[in-house]
């Protein structure tokens, strides 16, 4: 058995340099011509130079990084528009009972003209979807204040995915706006 050497490498590529170029270009022509080499060397592995001959071929190499990657980014475009989603309702919910909190206040508890902003401000920024919230807004007299707060724990559905819980909660406390003498009894 021949024991090849790094010197015999390199005088089978110096016998590949010699020969002409095909049409695809030098550095694929020796490569080509290399593996050549190197399998009638060691002809076993000609399944090997098979395969590698086959991922070598880019033909159909457009259609599978389409099939690949479009599932991919779909879905990431679904999860950027669920998030916002929920960051909206989130954003509108928390305004929603600040205002009608606030404006209770403002009116010494009146919890009508609350509930009644807060609703306005849901359905003006989610739609219909308001419904869905649940309102409370409420006055303690011994603090002289008025607290307020705004739930959601529906099920979102996704296609393919399923239900994903939607759970939006923000809450509000506001003093009641008008002069007071002194603390209120019992907080010192």
């Amino acid at each position: 058995m021949r024991i090849r050497n790094c010197k015999g490498f390199a005088d089978a590529m110096s016998q590949l340099d010699n020969l002409p170029m095909s049409q695809i270009g030098e550095k694929s022509w020796r490569r080509h011509k290399l593996v050549n080499w190197f399998i009638g060397t060691h002809p076993h592995l000609r399944a090997v130079h098979v395969l590698a001959h086959w991922s070598h071929d880019d033909s159909g190499q457009d259609l599978v990084e389409w099939t690949v990657g479009l599932p991919v980014f779909m879905i990431l475009c679904a999860g950027i528009v669920f998030y916002a989603w929920m960051w909206w309702n989130q954003v509108a919910a928390a305004a929603a009972v600040h205002d009608g909190t606030y404006l209770a206040a403002m009116r010494g508890g009146d919890m009508g003209a609350g509930y009644a902003r807060t609703q306005q401000m849901l359905r003006s920024a989610v739609g219909g979807f308001a419904s869905s919230y649940s309102i409370s807004i409420g006055a303690d007299t011994s603090r002289r204040s008025v607290s307020g707060s705004v739930r959601n724990s529906s099920l979102f559905s996704l296609p393919y995915l399923g239900a994903l819980p939607l759970n939006i909660q923000a809450r509000s406390f506001q003093r009641l706006e008008q002069f007071y003498g002194g603390p209120p009894n019992g907080w010192w």
